[in-house]
């Protein structure tokens, strides 16, 4: 549920950037600038707490059975890494539309 939620909000974000981009065209940069902004903010955010989310699950994961903790950190790490994708893919996006379109 956690990972759904993540990639909703991340996908909510990258399809703000093209539509930025679009409107950049007939309105003027600034529009495009604050869509590029808002489409990074949002990424940023959702990634931020999905990964605070995974945190919080893990720490209750470890409590509650203290021998699984190296398979739940090993889960940890990798669910952490995919979710920091977000943002990034985000950035090169937003900096694809800014300096390209």
């Amino acid at each position: 549920m956690i990972r759904k939620t993540i990639s909703r909000i991340g996908l909510c974000a990258l399809a703000l950037l093209p539509a930025a981009a679009l409107a950049a065209d007939s309105v003027g940069g600034g529009l495009k600038l604050l869509g590029v902004a808002f489409g990074v903010g949002l990424a940023g955010a959702g990634a931020a707490a999905g990964i605070g989310m995974l945190g919080g699950r893990l720490l209750d994961g470890i409590a509650r059975q203290p021998e699984l903790e190296p398979r739940l950190m090993r889960n940890f790490f990798v669910t952490a890494g995919l979710t920091d994708a977000v943002p990034i893919i985000a950035i090169a996006v937003s900096l694809l539309i800014l300096f390209v379109f």
